[in-house]
């Protein structure tokens, strides 16, 4: 509830305040409507795993968490890929900053990045659920890709090789943006004069940067310990679901503390909620 919470308020003050009707904000809305995504389809059913015994979960249903957390996966490494470009932009070329990050231009990367997220994940899951199934246990703490197609009496080979190719895939895709751009970035702030405006991205790349390292980081150990997972069930069922709950907690603790802008319009907000009449 919690991080339902933190990332509601986030995404309302950003909604509700026209100053923070920009690029930046606007692919931040998104970043938190995918954090969702992952943690509403992780957190009540295991909220609700603690208080029952016997915890059974349908086909159906574990196919739609499986699809929500590879969207969230997904979907996020694209959106942190298309705000390292707006950085870019911000930095780079400042003074046709608002030529080049149009609303249009804003709602085509947005697009890209949902669309491709969503082709990736519909191809994923549409070659496992054709597989014939013949086990009915999830060993693992939530549904996804892997867990259904080790259910299976076939061959999985493809599905594997598919699964690893999207994760180096987009790992690498948004590992080189995140590179190239922060590279440009840094010779444009050693080389360039500097300004306010060049400060103020400056902070918002450092926001973005370290929400970049937390998604990656648990990102990472998640993988790790889902590719061997005999060396400690609980340990890999405890870092799998860190990778659903850290990230979308802290994205909008990280931008509320660092972003001035958002931080103030929160606590001008909840001044005003909880002031008495």
């Amino acid at each position: 509830m919690i991080i339902v919470f933190v990332n509601l308020l986030v995404f309302l003050v950003i909604i509700f305040h026209k100053n923070l009707h920009e690029p930046m904000y606007v692919m931040l809305c998104n970043m938190i409507v995918c954090d969702l995504i992952g943690s509403s389809a992780v957190m009540p059913r295991l909220l609700s795993d603690f208080f029952v015994d016997i915890r059974i979960i349908s086909f159906e249903a574990c196919f739609i968490q499986a699809f929500c957390i590879h969207m969230y996966t997904c979907g996020s490494q694209l959106i942190l890929t298309v705000m390292a470009y707006d950085r870019y932009v911000a930095i780079c070329n400042p003074l046709r900053y608002s030529t080049i990050m149009t609303p249009w231009t804003i709602v085509k990367l947005c697009s890209i990045a949902w669309g491709g997220a969503f082709i990736m994940v519909v191809v994923l899951l549409s070659i496992t659920i054709r597989l014939p199934k013949c086990k009915s246990v999830v060993v693992h703490a939530y549904c996804f890709n892997g867990a259904l197609f080790v259910l299976a009496c076939g061959d999985y080979l493809v599905n594997n090789i598919y699964g690893l190719f999207i994760t180096y895939f987009l790992t690498t895709l948004s590992l080189s943006a995140i590179a190239f751009t922060y590279t440009k970035i840094l010779i444009a702030c050693f080389f360039k004069s500097q300004s306010v405006s060049k400060s103020k991205a400056i902070h918002t790349c450092a926001t973005h940067l370290t929400v970049y390292v937390v998604f990656e980081t648990t990102l990472l150990f998640s993988i790790m310990a889902l590719r061997f997972p005999n060396i400690n069930p609980n340990a890999t069922k405890a870092i799998g679901t860190l990778m659903i709950t850290v990230p979308p907690f802290l994205n909008p603790m990280i931008y509320g503390i660092n972003t001035k802008e958002i931080r103030n319009n929160v606590l001008k907000w909840l001044n005003n909620k909880l002031s008495p009449i």
